[in-house]
């Protein structure tokens, strides 16, 4: 099962009982799949990471397996195994 690791601005949507810096485990063989599994798991996540389109929000950065994530554009291509590590942060921006 693919693993989802949230930086800290975002495992705080985590259910208190979670363990917010081991990660959590989801089904999926895609992407999409992944992210889909999680937002089940803990539904406040979904609005920080994708938009109402279901796209990925330009502040979200996603890793797999120590990857950047460089086509944002269609989840469903991006396939995952089952030692797949996903890491989600949000973007850091500003002056």
């Amino acid at each position: 099962m693919p693993k989802i690791v949230l930086a800290s601005a975002l495992a705080r949507w985590l259910p208190a009982s979670a363990d917010r810096d081991a990660g959590f485990l989801v089904d999926g063989l895609t992407l999409h799949d992944a992210l889909d599994a999680a937002f089940k798991r803990c539904p406040p996540l979904r609005g920080y990471v994708v938009d109402e389109h279901g796209a990925l929000r330009h502040h979200v950065a996603v890793f797999i397996n120590g990857n950047a994530l460089r086509d944002k554009s269609d989840l469903h291509a991006t396939t995952v195994a089952a030692d797949t590590e996903i890491y989600l942060l949000q973007a850091l921006s500003g002056g």
